[in-house]
């Protein structure tokens, strides 16, 4: 093997054996050994070099009777990511340890009409306080993530055509993160990000997995044997633009792709809540229809358990495509568990076929307000680990 090859291999090893420590899957020569297939003696070295450069750390695990065995852990003092999860409604920005443990986070005040430069000075002055009040630089970020509403180029980290984020096409956040720091930006469709929050949070395994993201935006995530699936171009699971059956919707023009009759044009919170407020109820945003179905005005729980019908009919047609084990939904419209998930499963079960939803779990997610984060955070961590992330440690 030449020196080139050597070095790839080797960083290729480094970054699987410190990928499954900072992920939990291990914390021990002999679980990693399992997992790898490599040699005690590879480990042994590889681990050495990770300690050395002051990647990893080591301490006492409990013990059971005998000896406590030492447990390997990554350094805390190894760096940290940044994420940051833009809505329509809220950014929201959080610092997270090399093993996606979210240290802190805050809300920035921004509006989608800002502009990028503006929302990325007020997103770059928050991290910069949560740094300053988590004892961290700058130079200790390793990787940032910034998820967004919208089509992404992943391989070039910029929105595509982001209808929801006036001016953000082809903007490049790495651009403005370069003035404190040199490390790699990655963007990514928010709902990805949920749905690999929301998989990497589950104590179960479930290897396939759809999360929708119902806000006042509709999106979703595709997990696929353990991992997020974006298709060719990046843009799988853009189920807010099928088509709805039936001639109610002909006439209801979609802002996002142009056609009539899409599901974003009628399963949105800003369509509910022009619904609602056409039939005289005090309703302008989405907050307003949420409220009210939670107060039990029945017409607010009738508009609710409509959507969840008119989302089921477009979930029905991805259970039968994806056969997933679980569906997920979250975003705003979660807190109203019972009546919207009423409304998706009746379809659901009724039009996919009977030995694709035998087995199948429809669910609330538990972990709303930090699912952006948190996904972003293990996108980032994932990247900052990779032989190319190590590269620059090692």
């Amino acid at each position: 093997m030449n020196g080139a090859a050597s070095t790839h291999a080797g960083l290729r090893e480094h970054s699987e054996l410190i990928t499954h420590i900072a992920t939990g899957r291990a914390s021990s020569k002999t679980e990693l050994a399992r997992l790898t297939g490599l040699s005690r003696t590879t480990i042994s070295k590889r681990l050495d070099t990770l300690t050395r450069r002051g990647l990893l750390s080591t301490h006492l695990g409990d013990s059971t009777g005998g000896r406590p065995a030492m447990e390997l852990g990554v350094n805390p003092a190894a760096g940290v990511v940044a994420a940051i999860d833009i809505g329509l409604a809220h950014c929201r920005v959080g610092v997270l340890d090399l093993g996606v443990h979210l240290l802190d986070a805050a809300y920035v005040d921004i509006t989608p009409d800002a502009g990028p430069e503006a929302a990325m000075d007020g997103i770059l002055a928050a991290l910069e306080e949560l740094l300053t009040r988590l004892d961290r630089r700058w130079s200790d970020v390793r990787a940032a993530c910034l998820g967004v509403p919208g089509q992404v180029d992943a391989e070039k980290a910029v929105p595509i055509r982001p209808v929801m984020l006036p001016g953000w096409e082809g903007f490049r956040p790495q651009d403005a993160f370069s003035r404190m720091c040199d490390a790699p930006v990655l963007v990514d469709n928010d709902a990805n990000l949920m749905a690999l929050g929301e998989y990497r949070s589950r104590a179960e395994a479930v290897d396939h997995m759809l999360f929708v993201k119902f806000g006042s935006a509709l999106g979703c995530g595709i997990i696929s044997n353990g991992t997020v699936h974006r298709g060719a171009n990046g843009i799988a699971g853009e189920i807010a633009h099928v088509r709805l059956r039936g001639t109610d919707y002909g006439d209801q023009l979609c802002t996002g792709c142009g056609n009539s009759g899409c599901l974003r044009a009628v399963v949105n919170g800003t369509a509910i809540a022009a619904q609602l407020a056409a039939e005289g109820l005090p309703v302008r945003t989405k907050n307003d229809v949420i409220r009210l179905a939670q107060q039990g005005e029945p017409r607010a729980l009738r508009a609710v358990r409509e959507a969840g019908k008119r989302l089921g009919e477009v979930l029905a047609i991805m259970v039968c495509f994806h056969n997933p084990e679980l569906i997920v939904i979250g975003g705003a419209f979660a807190a109203l568990q019972d009546d919207l998930l009423a409304g998706i499963r009746s379809v659901v079960y009724e039009r996919a076929l009977a030995q694709a939803t035998h087995r199948i779990r429809i669910e609330t997610t538990s972990l709303n307000a930090d699912l952006g984060l948190l996904g972003g955070g293990h996108h980032a961590v994932e990247h900052a680990l990779s032989p190319a992330g190590l590269a620059t440690w090692l």
